[in-house]
Order: structure tokens, then C-alpha cells, then sequence
């Protein structure tokens, strides 16, 4: 199916689309969502280190692109920024799930301190 679709971006490039810039706001946006999720630990989570390397796939595919519309690159950057923020979630979902049960051995500690 990804295949498919490059192709057919591949063909509108060859149509005759214009060769128009990568919006920079859209693609810095893109970038910092991938620097926030490898910021956050997202290669020590496996799911988080695939979505971030489809984050990092996605922004490099967009960039390769130079002569497919602009729509056709933002939707490769959308994909992007997603994936990224997947990552993002999935790797301080990790750090809050261990935050919880690290405040769970902490009560236990404070209550069983209190009884003896």
C-alpha cells in the first residue's frame, strides 16, 4: 500500500508538479516533535522506537520530495509529527507507569514503618 501511494506521488511529480519548498514552520514542527520523544527516552521503549523511526522516515521521505505538491509533503510530515507524538506518549507513559509504582513501594515503606 505505501508503495503504491509513493508511486503515485512520484508520478504527479513527474506530471509536471512544481518543485515548491517544504513549509519550514511544518518541518521544524516535525523535528522537534522527534527531538521531544528521543528527549523523553523513546529508543529504551520498543513501541516508541518504531514510531519514532517512522517519525524520522516520514520527515526524511518529505524532504526527498521536492517535486511532488506541497500537499503531498505535508501529508508525509503530518505522518511525521503523528508518529512522533505516538512516540512522545508511549515513552512517558513508560516513565509515569514507573514513577507510579516507585510512589507505590514508597507508601508501602511510609506504612510499614508506622506499624512496627
Amino acid at each position: 500500500m505505501m508503495k503504491e501511494l509513493m508511486m503515485s506521488f512520484a508520478l504527479l511529480g513527474l506530471a509536471g508538479c512544481t518543485a515548491v519548498q517544504i513549509p519550514s514552520d511544518r518541518l521544524e514542527h516535525s523535528q522537534a516533535s522527534i527531538r521531544g520523544a528521543e528527549e523523553v527516552g523513546a529508543n529504551g521503549v520498543p513501541a516508541a522506537r518504531l514510531h519514532l523511526q517512522l517519525a524520522k522516515d516520514q520527515t526524511d521521505t518529505a524532504k526527498r520530495w521536492q517535486r511532488v505538491a506541497r500537499s503531498g509533503r505535508c501529508w508525509f510530515l503530518a505522518r511525521a509529527e503523528s508518529d512522533a507524538e505516538l512516540a512522545l506518549g508511549l515513552a512517558r507513559e513508560v516513565s509515569v507507569h514507573q514513577d507510579a509504582l516507585k510512589a507505590a513501594e514508597d507508601l508501602k515503606s511510609v506504612r510499614d514503618r508506622g506499624t512496627n
